[in-house]
């Protein structure tokens, strides 16, 4: 699609065809994402980007001329708008597919399958009053608590004038084999497309949210009561403990731990263990107690 063809009132300064819209730090070629500071710019050019930006018109000199460019004074809300646009007006995201459900999945008769968008592979369980909605995929041996939904919505509204409207969801949720998923959790799936995903062999307690387009490695364990923000990207074998919560955006390492309680702001790197609110490496953790005490 070009800038050129987006409909509204905002001035294209060099046209520029997209195939997708992202954020940053997450962004693939092609894509169309929000530029709001220097320091993004600077990512942008580390990063070998391609594609457009809709940006304000004071950033614009700094920004590649090898860039499509939109001029917005709200480079983030008017994105937004556009995604919304394309959601409801073109054909610009697919339309979820029929569904898929293998025959030997044993689906509880009071849980929710949407209409359409959703597949289920070869012995996965989905327990009582939960939800799959659409474009939700689950590989094999997959098993869904009771009342736990898979493909809400992020809870994410856009200011228009007075008003507001919400952010709608083109994205989905991918669940690959073996992961089991206990009761009332709630897993959004992805705003623009693509999919909130969950590695093979992981094991997701009770009462969790996972945020859209999260990504969450091979063999996970996350304890009871965690919150994991959107576009947070977690890495393989790593243990979040109960009651913890990781922000939007941090990357976790292979083999991280985070302990009880903790509230995750910054990235966390393999191997390392973190404790604390806001959470520090864990021997430096207990150090500050010990001077405390």
């Amino acid at each position: 699609m070009k800038l050129s063809e987006i409909k509204g009132d905002l001035r294209v300064e060099r046209d520029g065809g997209f195939t997708s819209i992202g954020m940053m730090p997450r962004w693939r070629n092609g894509a169309l994402i929000p530029v709001e500071n220097s320091i993004q710019i600077e990512k942008l050019a580390k990063g070998d980007f391609s594609g457009c930006v809709i940006a304000t018109k004071s950033l614009l000199p700094k920004i590649p001329t090898t860039l499509g460019a939109l001029i917005s004074e709200r480079p983030v809300e008017d994105l937004y708008g556009i995604h919304n646009d394309l959601v409801r007006k073109s054909a610009f995201y697919e339309s979820p597919p029929a569904n898929r459900i293998d025959g030997s999945a044993i689906v509880h008769p009071t849980a929710v399958i949407a209409g359409r968008g959703v597949r289920i592979g070869k012995g996965c369980i989905v327990g009582p009053k939960a939800a799959v909605l659409e474009n939700s995929t689950l590989g094999e041996r997959v098993v869904i608590g009771p009342g736990t939904v898979i493909g809400s919505e992020e809870n994410l509204m856009l200011r228009r004038g007075s008003g507001s409207e919400k952010v709608l969801s083109a994205g989905g949720v991918l669940i690959d084999d073996d992961v089991e998923i206990h009761s009332n959790c709630s897993f959004n799936r992805a705003i623009f497309g693509g999919s909130t995903a969950i590695g093979a062999g992981s094991k997701i307690d009770n009462l969790i949210g996972i945020g859209q387009n999260a990504r969450i490695g091979e063999r996970c364990f996350l304890a009871a009561c965690a919150s994991i923000g959107p576009n947070v990207d977690m890495g393989k074998d790593v243990w979040i403990g109960p009651n913890s919560t990781v922000s939007e955006g941090v990357t976790i390492g292979d083999s991280a731990f985070v302990t009880m309680g903790a509230v995750v702001v910054e990235d966390v790197g393999a191997d390392q263990k973190v404790s604390g609110n806001y959470a520090i490496d864990h021997d430096r953790f207990i150090e500050f107690l010990k001077k405390i005490r």
